[in-house]
């Protein structure tokens, strides 16, 4: 009955998550195309790294049977990894938790992008990267029920966490957004102020 249950929010899940994608934002992109020529588009860069990390997701599939491969020696192996649980391999036995906050912080960027003015471009850069990954690990839980991970870097006897496109792309964004928020918002507020407080001509 449990295994129903989480196929049945699966498919919902895959459902909404299609429509969305392939009838409703191409409308929205149409409409407003002119706007995301001018200003990042979070969702339409969102898809672009998406297909991104799909594509070498396919490619490392579809070589599997090749791998590893060591690219560096003692450094870089290019792999094939299943990896069940989070980023990174944490919590392997947890398989719908990934699936709803995935899918709930997609909804939420995706609302609120609609929101963000054309000057705020670090933003939009850095909720793109968050949403196209997020689907990109998404995608691979409904699919397979797990996320392919493929680089492998070693430090001596060390392994890191093997990782994928999708991994790099959040990453990347949070890194962003810590910026954009901690360092350049509180410039921002600066010179407007300062821009506010400047006496005119008379």
């Amino acid at each position: 009955m449990k295994q129903i249950r989480q196929a049945i929010v699966c498919a919902a899940t895959l459902v909404l998550s299609s429509f969305y994608t392939l009838v409703t934002y191409p409308l929205y992109v149409c409409k407003n195309l002119g706007y995301h020529l001018r200003s990042p588009s979070v969702l339409l860069y969102a898809l672009i790294f998406f297909i991104v990390d799909r594509y070498t997701k396919l490619l490392v599939i579809n070589n599997s049977h090749q791998l590893p491969v060591k690219v560096i020696e003692d450094f870089f192996t290019l792999t094939y990894v299943k990896n069940p649980g989070v980023a990174f391999g944490w919590f392997p036995d947890w398989r719908l938790p990934p699936i709803m906050m995935a899918l709930t912080m997609i909804i939420i960027i995706g609302y609120y992008s609609l929101k963000l003015p054309e000057e705020e471009r670090l933003t939009r850069w850095s909720l793109a990267l968050l949403v196209g990954g997020a689907i990109g690990n998404l995608y691979d839980r409904i699919l397979y029920g797990f996320v392919v991970d493929f680089f492998l870097f070693h430090l001596g006897p060390f392994d890191f966490p093997v990782f994928n496109i999708a991994d790099i792309a959040i990453d990347l964004g949070v890194f962003m957004l810590f910026v954009d928020i901690f360092f350049l918002t509180s410039d921002e507020e600066e010179e407007e102020n300062s821009e506010g407080l400047t006496p005119t001509s008379a």
